[in-house]
C-alpha cells in the first residue's frame, strides 16, 4: 500500500488495524469451545478466499475494499492458532506435550520463514500488483492444501468434542 498506492505508513498501518482487531474479536468469541473441526474449516475456508481476492487487488481497487478484505483476513488469523493449540491439548500424550508444543512452535516458525521467503521471491524487485499476484497465486495453494488437509482428516471430529462422560 505504501508503495504501489503512496500511501504513508501510518495510514498502511491504520488500514491493517482492522485485521488485528477481527482477529481478537473472533478468538475472544471461539477461543474457549475447545472442538476445533469447525474451526479449522472456516479459517481455511477464508484464508482461500482471502487469497483468491488479493488475486483481484489492483492500483485502483478502493480502500474500503482492501479494507473489507483485512477483515476476511482477521477471520483464520483468530482461528487457526487457537484450534491448533486445542488440537495439541487434546491429541499429545501427556508425557509429550511440551515437546507436542514445541514442534507446534517450530512448525509457525517454519511458516514464517516459507512467507519471507515468499515475499522476497515475489516482491523482491518492487512491492506492486503483478508481484502481489503471483504472490497471492503462492498463497492460495498452500491455502488450498491447508483447506484439503483439513477436510480429509476424519479426526478432528473428535478433538475437544463432549466425550458424554461426566
Amino acid at each position: 500500500m505504501e508503495e504501489g498506492r503512496g500511501l504513508s505508513a501510518s495510514v498502511t498501518g491504520l488500514m491493517l488495524l482492522p485485521m488485528s482487531v477481527t482477529a481478537v474479536a473472533v478468538s475472544a468469541l471461539t477461543g474457549r469451545r475447545p472442538e476445533v473441526r469447525g474451526k479449522l474449516r472456516v479459517g481455511a475456508t477464508a484464508q482461500v478466499l482471502a487469497c483468491a481476492a488479493l488475486l483481484t487487488l489492483g492500483g485502483s481497487t478502493p480502500l474500503w475494499l482492501i479494507v473489507g478484505l483485512a477483515i476476511l483476513i482477521g477471520i483464520p488469523q483468530g482461528l487457526v492458532s487457537l484450534a491448533n493449540q486445542n488440537a495439541l491439548h487434546h491429541q499429545a500424550d501427556p508425557e509429550r506435550t511440551g515437546a507436542s508444543a514445541g514442534l507446534l512452535r517450530t512448525f509457525g516458525y517454519l511458516g514464517a520463514i516459507v512467507a519471507s521467503v515468499g515475499n522476497g521471491a515475489f516482491l523482491a524487485d518492487r512491492a506492486d500488483a503483478p508481484g502481489l499476484h503471483h504472490l497471492a497465486a503462492f498463497l492460495l495453494a498452500v491455502a488450498g492444501v491447508f483447506l484439503a488437509v483439513t477436510l480429509a482428516d476424519r479426526s478432528l471430529r473428535r478433538v475437544g468434542a463432549p466425550t458424554g462422560q461426566d
